[in-house]
């Protein structure tokens, strides 16, 4: 069985009239349907289908810091404070991320939040804030 890289079914894929421009993200089903994907929804699937394979995939602290929205500095501190894992390459010494840890680092970071952002509200509401005060105080958090 031939292996096709995603890059390649990108190239040209053709399903009812509809061609994927190379560098889109897209999803092309067995019937040949083409769905677009923004990044995250392409991140997904292919930490997704990855899995499945049962292979991850590596990401330098540039493309993580694309995945969690911030500066690759900030990934390099999380890093540093061991918070996530990484492994470093042996050819350059680069730092690399494995995509579910980064996925999962991201979801523990977002309850985090949550959880804090519950305690906050409750703060507010045992020091008797009113509706008004209350709504101000919240809005900063949202």
């Amino acid at each position: 069985m031939k292996e096709i890289t995603m890059g390649a079914v990108l190239e040209r894929p053709r399903a009812k009239g509809t061609t994927v421009e190379m560098g889109s993200r897209a999803l092309v089903g067995a019937d040949g349907g083409v769905t677009e994907l923004d990044m995250e929804a392409y991140e997904a699937a292919l930490n997704a289908a990855m899995g499945v394979m049962g292979r991850h995939r590596m990401v330098t602290t540039g493309q993580a810091a694309k995945l969690l929205d911030c500066s690759p500095r900030t990934v390099a501190r999380i890093l540093d404070s061991g918070r996530l894992p990484f492994t470093r390459n042996g050819d350059t010494g680069r730092r690399l991320v494995d995509v579910v840890d980064v996925m999962d680092y991201q979801r523990q970071e977002r309850e985090r939040m949550r959880s804090s952002l519950v305690a906050m509200r409750r703060a507010a509401q045992e020091i008797a804030m009113d509706d008004a005060e209350l709504a101000e105080y919240v809005a900063q958090f949202d």
